[in-house]
């Protein structure tokens, strides 16, 4: 699918998955705060993150759980070297 500029607007993409998957920060319209998932490069659309709960994640929690991804991530690499 090629990317078509219409599908970011309003949208601050957070970071890259590989293989053209993103995340993103909705910062316009009614769902203004929350994260969703860009999947388009796989034709599979937009698509909002859930939290763990079922609850629509924000970019607060969505920061949080990227913070402890990175500390575990971190951590593993330190108990390797």
């Amino acid at each position: 699918m090629v990317h078509a500029s219409e599908h970011s607007i309003g949208l601050l993409y957070l970071c890259h998955l590989g293989c053209a998957l993103r995340e993103t920060l909705v910062v316009t319209g009614p769902q203004r705060g929350r994260i969703w998932a860009d999947d388009t490069a796989e034709s599979g659309g937009f698509r909002p993150l859930r939290d763990d709960d079922g609850t629509p994640l924000g970019f607060a929690r969505w920061y949080r759980r990227w913070l402890e991804a990175a500390e575990v991530s971190q951590d593993a690499a330190s108990v390797r070297a």
